[in-house]
């Protein structure tokens, strides 16, 4: 069986409960070196396609305003559906924690300031920032200094002067 190393992105929760459980229940979307992104990049290297299939799962995340968490994890070929695939969109089955070979976070988390991404849509380049699966708990901890400053930031909602 062959190896396929799939770009999982992870919402916060998802990260909690891979650190908490070492373990996410399938089936996860995820972004993968895919048929047809090789074939939209003939030219390209195994490295700029990895960055292709990399970068769609942080600019999913951006798009969803969620902070940019992905997890390299290192699947067997079958339990990777790419039959579907557009692009590099695959969907894959239960991720558990020693087969997640890195994690990748944005400067978004990174910083704990969420202005530092690109806006949502755009083909600008994410920066991704790398730790080894042993610093997950850290990880943890910067995404939830992220989420409590986004908080904090939230504009407060006026009483309603009706009640």
């Amino acid at each position: 069986m062959t190896t396929v190393r799939c770009y999982v992105p992870l919402s916060a929760e998802q990260l909690s409960q891979l650190h908490d459980e070492r373990r996410l229940p399938g089936p996860l979307r995820a972004t993968a070196v895919t048929r047809s992104v090789r074939a939209s990049q003939p030219g390209a290297d195994s490295e700029e396609w990895e960055h292709v299939a990399i970068q769609a799962a942080a600019r999913g995340l951006v798009a969803d305003g969620l902070p940019v968490i992905v997890a390299a994890v290192d699947l067997v070929d079958t339990e990777v559906d790419a039959t579907r695939a557009e692009g590099p969109q695959v969907r894959v089955g239960e991720v558990i924690l020693p087969r997640v070979a890195a994690l990748h976070v944005g400067d978004d988390v990174v910083t704990s300031d969420p202005s530092t991404l690109p806006p949502p849509g755009g083909e600008e380049e994410i920066e991704l920032s790398w730790y080894d699966t042993t610093e997950i708990a850290h990880v943890v901890e910067l995404v939830a200094a992220l989420v409590t400053g986004a908080q904090d930031q939230a504009p407060l909602i006026p009483p309603d002067p009706a009640t």
